[in-house]
């Protein structure tokens, strides 16, 4: 009886053990996060659409707020990095999601390349010849930050003023012989696939997110998952451009080119017209 009792308890150990995966540092087993799926957002007809801006923003990772998204356990740079080399993410060239990137030309974007003197033996140190060292790209040190698009709709069918990412960039310091260049975009990524219901059409950020934990800082057993991070907009941001006829960021602009206050005092402007048209919809 003493040794059934041993082996009841070595087994249902192990099977505790297997079902926790990678939670296995909790004394419970933990799949809240692991078994969700992706709630498809609500059709939208071209023809209930009053009206709708397009508008881009800046997620900047250091930010006490976004600090949760460098969580070491599931930093957020690593997670889409991987997934882009795995397959599992589909790497645009810019936010018209119409031109693919081939894994070759995405890792080419991240790596550094130096040219260094080397001697070129021991015997003769004063003899020195040119060597190529290529750098790794290290996702979690070089990206800060992540550029959103996103579209402000209001629904005239549902009377309802909502808010829909459309891509989300991570954006990097490409770095040319030791010297950091301008921020740019990495590649851009879809945020939410319209064939996501279908075979093979989980191609997009949502679906790889949705069972990734995001550090929550009030309860370690009320974990968020990065699409309740986006969808909530938990998230800290500033505003670097909207729809216009000369297709320009507000930094591209004459007024605000040399003028970095005047730029994100633009965007907290655009910020609040945002929020005054949503508010003027409504008569109490």
């Amino acid at each position: 009886m003493k040794k059934l009792s041993i082996l009841i308890f070595v087994v249902t150990l192990a099977a505790s053990s297997f079902a926790q995966g990678v939670y296995d540092d909790f004394i419970y087993n933990r799949q809240a996060v692991k078994e969700r799926r992706v709630v498809s957002w609500p059709y939208l007809r071209e023809a209930d659409v009053l009206s709708a801006k397009r508008i881009v923003r800046i997620i900047d990772v250091r930010e006490k707020q976004n600090q949760v998204m460098a969580w070491p356990k599931n930093p957020l740079s690593i997670i889409i990095y991987n997934a882009i080399l795995n397959g599992k993410l589909i790497p645009y060239y810019n936010d018209s999601l119409s031109t693919t990137m081939t894994i070759e030309e995405f890792r080419a974007k991240g790596t550094d390349t130096e040219y260094v003197e080397v001697p070129i033996s021991a015997e003769n140190p004063d003899i020195t010849e040119i060597d190529t060292v290529v750098n790794e790209f290290r996702a979690e040190e070089r990206i800060k930050k992540f550029k959103i698009t996103e579209d402000w709709i209001f629904d005239k069918k549902h009377s309802t003023y909502f808010v829909r990412i459309i891509c989300i960039a991570p954006l990097y310091k490409m770095k040319v012989q030791g010297f950091e260049l301008p921020e740019q975009e990495l590649c851009v990524l879809k945020y939410h696939s319209k064939d996501s219901d279908k075979p093979g059409g989980e191609s997009d950020i949502r679906h790889q997110l949705i069972n990734y934990e995001l550090f929550n800082r009030q309860n370690d057993a009320a974990r968020l998952s990065y699409d309740d991070w986006f969808e909530a907009r938990y998230f800290s941001s500033y505003i670097v451009k909207q729809s216009n006829e000369h297709d320009l960021s507000i930094r591209d602009y004459a007024e605000f080119k040399d003028n970095g206050v005047a730029a994100i005092l633009e965007g907290e402007k655009i910020k609040q017209d945002l929020f005054e048209k949503e508010h003027d919809l409504w008569e109490y």
